[in-house]
């Protein structure tokens, strides 16, 4: 029998000890800014739930004080040191220091495996305990798809990797798991880009991604870079009653500038250069300008954009846009705050190709097609690819309902998900080096 094989006899044989570790995690309240004691009781949940399977385990601090400690979780050859390393650099790093490029001399013949994955939730305290449920081929829970089910999925083929001799020798296996994903990963992109340097490839266990109905076969390869913007108009209030034209009205200037953001949107346009299609999208999601109690046009008022983008010189353009907004109004300035979040994803940088192709392969080895596909939604995989490591994302569970009430994984997927994210990573350690 194959060994992708027995890992998937392997998976479905436990799979009663994956929904009750996963049960565990989904029950402790975990909102992303939410009671800081109850972030601090899931990250210890974790804690002695990958402690019991032989992991190093280490409380990093959030490089944002808004946000709650992450933990980076190691398992095989000098475990613990890549936690050493990463505190050495945090203490050292500066603000100003230029961003690391991954190199195959160093993250190439690191032997070691970078997951990613996140704990905190969209979703308000109060309800954790109390939603989940099994329903059908459905655990059901708040966090259960995004992302606790693919967190958990790194403990389970530790254990198998124990249980079946299978762990590499002179390999490593290093689990970031952060607390503020969901808030746009202030405090750990940083770690996320540093890591992905020291690391063969980064696996980001988010949940799959749904491709003509083959859902169990899903995979993000590409994901579009995202920016987050708020501009501040400045002009001059006036009275309403008297003389409303004499306002230099911030609110009508952002209200013109909002019309044009939007306009900026396009899907699917081909590259003049390249034939690539490109999209960008801009959305906007707040105006606030006034007081609807006072009989004053007002002078200030602030607009926020989400904005996304299918390609880096996209990213690039439309910042330096944003950065300097003309306005419509000369005698209105105008300011910006925020910038680019998340960078793209490039799925067409050949290592990540490489792995696509590994993907595949594997995926017809256990009778299963598989998809990798681009989304727009950014997730941990942006920071890591952009360094330019061999990133694969989508390497989770499958599901529905992500950040609504009734969000659920597939049951009958899981052993064939779990089986295929652990075959891969043992074939991405015993290439290491080549």
């Amino acid at each position: 029998m194959k060994r992708s094989e027995s890992l998937r006899e392997y998976m479905q044989a436990h799979l009663s000890d994956y929904l009750s570790a996963l049960e565990g995690a989904v029950r402790r309240e975990t909102p992303t800014e939410g009671d800081r004691a109850d972030l601090d009781i899931c990250r210890a949940y974790f804690a002695e739930l990958f402690r019991s399977a032989g992991f190093q385990v280490t409380e990093i601090p959030s490089l944002d004080p808004r946000f709650a400690p992450h933990l980076l979780m190691e398992y095989g050859a000098d475990a613990g040191s890549a936690a050493q390393e990463l505190l050495s650099w945090l203490s050292a790093r500066k603000d100003t220091d230029a961003p690391e490029v991954w190199s195959p001399e160093v993250g190439g013949r690191s032997g070691q495996i970078l997951f990613g994955g996140h704990y905190d939730t969209v979703h308000d305290k109060g309800i954790f305990p109390q939603l989940w449920e099994i329903d059908g081929d459905h655990a059901v829970g708040p966090g259960v798809l995004d992302m606790k089910s693919g967190d958990v999925m790194v403990w389970l083929l530790v254990k198998a990797y124990q249980d079946l001799g299978l762990m590499p020798e002179g390999k490593r296996i290093v689990f970031l798991l952060t607390s503020d994903e969901e808030a746009g990963s202030y405090g750990s992109s940083a770690l996320y880009r540093h890591m992905a340097c020291r690391s063969e490839a980064a696996f980001i266990v988010e949940s799959s991604v749904g491709v003509e109905g083959d859902y169990i076969g899903g995979l993000k390869c590409g994901r579009y870079g995202r920016g987050n913007y708020t501009f501040e108009a400045h002009g001059t209030p006036y009275h309403s009653g008297l003389d409303p034209t004499k306002a230099e009205s911030g609110l009508i200037e952002l209200a013109k500038q909002a019309i044009r953001l939007e306009e900026m949107t396009y899907f699917d346009r081909p590259n003049p250069e390249t034939g690539e299609k490109e999209t960008v999208t801009v959305g906007c999601t707040c105006l606030d300008s006034g007081n609807a109690g006072w009989p004053t046009v007002p002078g200030d008022g602030r607009l926020t954009i989400d904005a996304r983008f299918s390609a880096g010189h996209l990213a690039e353009e439309y910042d330096r846009l944003f950065q300097n907004l003309p306005a419509f109004n000369p005698n209105v300035r105008i300011t910006t705050k925020g910038g680019l979040e998340k960078p793209p994803f490039d799925k067409d940088l050949p290592r990540n190709r490489v792995l696509q192709a590994m993907a595949r392969e594997l995926g017809a080895e256990l009778g299963v097609e598989m998809h990798p596909g681009i989304v727009r939604g950014g997730s941990d995989g942006n920071f890591t690819a952009s360094t330019g490591c061999p990133t694969l994302d989508g390497m989770g569970t499958t599901g529905g309902h992500v950040h609504q009430l009734g969000e659920y994984i597939n049951i009958s997927h899981l052993p064939f998900r779990l089986a295929f994210t652990a075959e891969m990573t043992l074939r991405v350690l015993e290439r290491s080096g080549d």
